[in-house]
């Protein structure tokens, strides 16, 4: 005999409803942006653009892990992030300009 009564069963399949709506809603936002990059990437300015912004993210994300070292390690670290920052955006610049 099944001890629990049968609105428990209700109960549980409205929980994971309601507990897989967000998770849902943040699939079609991911989707749209998705999309809405590829359009936006149509034209060179709008690739270059991209491409800095994804450079400048991992620049950011670079000093991050940068902070967490200390001494001469740091000093390094952070040089090397910043000359591929560089590098990231000569190859966009480059890249744009020549319309590839």
């Amino acid at each position: 005999m099944n001890r629990y009564p049968k609105s428990f069963a209700s109960v549980s399949l409205l929980a994971c409803l309601m507990l897989a709506a967000p998770v849902n809603a943040a699939q079609r936002d991911s989707s749209k942006a998705d999309a809405q990059q590829t359009t936006e990437d149509l034209t060179a300015q709008s690739r270059y653009k991209t491409a800095k912004k994804e450079a400048n993210a991992a620049y950011k994300e670079a000093l991050a892990d940068c902070k967490k070292m200390r001494g001469a390690e740091r000093t390094t670290c952070m040089k090397e992030a910043k000359a591929n920052l560089q590098n990231d955006l000569a190859e966009a610049k480059k890249t744009m300009s020549s319309g590839e």
